[in-house]
């Protein structure tokens, strides 16, 4: 039973650790894309910045802007 434990845990830290991998690569390239407005430009940006502090990283004022 231990050992499934620690094997689920792995496969969340995994998925995890992907998943704050392509958000920072996400929030590090953002851009205005050519079809969408600038409320939908700042509502992506506040998702991926928002899963970012959900996964523990820790985003200032200055890095949003």
């Amino acid at each position: 039973m231990w050992q499934k434990v620690i094997t689920t845990h792995k496969g969340i830290t995994q998925v995890n650790k992907t998943k704050f991998d392509l958000l920072n690569s996400q929030h590090d390239s953002s851009y205005m894309l050519e079809s969408e407005s600038i409320d939908d430009m700042i509502t992506r940006f506040t998702t991926i910045t928002n899963e970012l502090v959900s996964l523990g990283k820790f985003i200032d004022n200055d890095q949003k802007v």
